[in-house]
């Protein structure tokens, strides 16, 4: 058994569901003198679940009480990968992304995202 699919299987077991939403712009005006495109939210249902932080990471400011900290599947094809400052919502409550940061099982291959997201 490797570690992708015991990832797969706790995420699917253990984890909640959150999303993470991203804005992008649209496609580029077909003419220069065409008013630019809206920007569009990008959003992805993933699985995910929480941490807690290290005593010292609360104790120096680094992570705050009300600070969103666990484990998220890899996002599909819409997002690729989360990236700082996209959104991420959990029980109904926006967070920003802080940092995300892939988590290998060999090189190169990614099972899960290990996040850090403080309120919106």
């Amino acid at each position: 058994m490797d570690f992708t699919s015991v990832n797969a299987r706790l995420l699917t077991r253990y984890g909640g569901d959150v999303t993470l939403s991203r804005l992008t712009e649209g496609p580029p005006p077909q003419n220069p003198w065409d008013p630019p495109s809206t920007s569009v939210i990008v959003s992805e249902a993933l699985r995910f679940i929480a941490t807690d932080a290290a005593t010292e990471l609360v104790a120096s400011g680094v992570v705050l009480a009300d600070d969103l900290l666990g484990v998220m599947a890899l996002p599909g094809a819409a997002l690729v990968e989360p990236k700082i400052g996209d959104t991420v919502t959990a029980d109904g409550k926006a967070y920003t992304l802080l940092s995300a940061k892939p988590v290998h099982s060999v090189a190169g291959d990614a099972i899960h995202y290990a996040i850090h997201a403080r309120t919106a």
